[in-house]
């Protein structure tokens, strides 16, 4: 039996430790290979740009492996509390980056 491995769909949870160790393998391996591709690269500059760029678009990243339901939206929220998760960690990041560069 060939069994194809690109075949077999990851959990979210376990696409988004995946993005955590490395920008877009967690999409990669959701059979998401293009936008995969993309968060490398996007990410990759954002970290070659400067630190923070590329660790706002990095947590991008890993929201987008964790609740992207693969059907041509960018970030897929089914529930409030996710969406109220997702905005409370955005502002969590601008809160702190303002107060780190005070």
């Amino acid at each position: 039996m060939n069994h194809n491995p690109v075949d077999t769909k990851v959990d979210n949870s376990i696409a988004a430790i995946w993005s955590m160790m490395l920008p877009g393998l967690g999409q990669m391996m959701k059979g998401q290979v293009m936008p995969g591709i993309f968060w490398a690269v996007i990410v990759g500059f954002g970290y070659f740009a400067f630190f923070w760029p590329g660790l706002i678009l990095h947590a991008f990243c890993i929201l987008d492996a964790a609740f992207n339901k693969g059907q041509n939206a960018w970030i897929g929220f089914d529930t409030t509390s996710k969406k109220i998760g997702f905005a409370a960690l955005i502002l969590a990041l601008l809160v702190y980056i303002t107060i780190r560069n005070f």
